[in-house]
C-alpha cells in the first residue's frame, strides 16, 4: 500500500476471547485523500486472518479469505493516484473469524460526521467453484434502491450479478446451509454502527473452514471476472444517489 502511494498504517488492537483470554491483532489501513473536499467516504474491507494451523491440519484459506485480500489489493493499485469523487480507504482487517473484533475496532476509531456520507464495500470469500456463475450484492434495504441500479449498469458476459438484501433469498440460491448473511462477516460491524455496506461474494462454499480451502478448489476465471467486476462498479460508483 506504500509503494502504491497510499497513506498507510498499521491500527494494533486488543480484544477478549471467551471469557479472560487477551488476544491482540492489527489492522492495515490505507488512506487516498482526494485533491479536493468531498462529501463521501468509501472504505473497502477484506479480513486477513483465517484459521491457520490447528493440530496437524493446515487451513489456509484460499477463498476465505485470500480471496477477498487479493482483490483489495488489486482494485488498490487499479485507483492508486485515479481522482474519484471520494475518500478512499483499504483496511485489510485482522480476527474476522472469532468476532469481527478487526472492523469493530477500525469503526470505534472512525470519526463519523453526518455531512459525509460513508459506505463499506467488504470483500469475503469471492472464489467459490460453481455451476452457475453468479456474484452476490448483498446490500443493506436501505440503500438498495439507491445501489441497485448502479450495479445493473455494469455489464458481465460471463458473470451474473444478484443484488439483495435477504439472508433467505441468499440461502435458497446458493442450496446450502442457513447462513445469516448480515452477520457472516465485516460488513455486520458496519451496519450495527448504521453505515451503509455493500458485501460482495459468490456465496456458500463446500471447502469453507476445512483443510480443503486451497487454490485447486478455486474457479480462477471467475474470480477474475468477479474482482474486474467490483472494480468497474468503484470506477462509477456515484454516491450523491444515497
Amino acid at each position: 500500500m506504500q509503494q502504491l502511494g497510499y497513506d498507510s498504517q498499521l491500527q494494533p488492537f486488543k480484544y477478549t476471547a471467551g471469557f479472560f483470554t487477551e488476544m491482540s491483532g492489527q489492522n492495515v489501513v490505507a488512506t487516498l485523500m482526494p485533491k479536493h473536499p468531498v462529501k463521501a467516504h468509501v472504505i473497502l474491507t477484506a479480513h486477513y486472518d483465517h484459521l491457520g494451523k490447528q493440530g496437524h491440519n493446515l487451513y489456509a484459506g484460499a477463498n476465505d479469505n485470500a480471496s477477498g485480500v487479493s482483490a483489495l489489493l488489486f482494485i488498490a493499485a487499479q485507483f492508486a493516484g485515479a481522482p474519484l469523487p471520494f475518500q478512499l480507504s483499504f483496511v485489510a482487517t485482522d480476527a474476522e473469524e472469532n468476532g469481527l473484533h478487526g472492523a469493530e475496532f477500525f469503526i470505534s476509531q472512525l470519526q463519523l460526521d453526518d455531512s459525509i456520507t460513508v459506505l463499506n464495500i467488504n470483500l469475503d470469500m469471492l472464489a467459490v467453484s460453481r455451476p452457475k456463475k453468479t456474484l452476490y450484492a448483498f446490500i443493506a434495504n436501505a440503500q438498495r434502491q439507491a445501489l441497485q441500479h448502479q450495479l445493473a449498469a455494469i455489464s458481465s458476459d460471463t458473470i451474473k450479478v444478484k443484488v439483495t438484501s435477504s439472508s433467505n433469498i441468499m440461502n435458497r440460491l446458493n442450496t446450502g446451509e442457513k447462513i445469516d448473511w448480515r452477520r457472516a462477516s465485516d460488513h455486520y460491524a458496519f451496519a450495527k454502527a448504521g453505515i451503509a455496506y455493500i458485501y460482495f461474494g459468490m456465496g456458500s462454499d463446500p471447502h469453507h473452514h476445512k483443510s480443503s480451502d486451497q487454490l485447486s478448489n478455486i474457479d480462477q476465471q471467475l474470480y477474475i471476472e468477479a474482482v474486474n467486476y467490483i472494480t468497474q462498479f468503484i470506477a462509477q460508483l456515484d454516491m450523491t444517489k444515497f
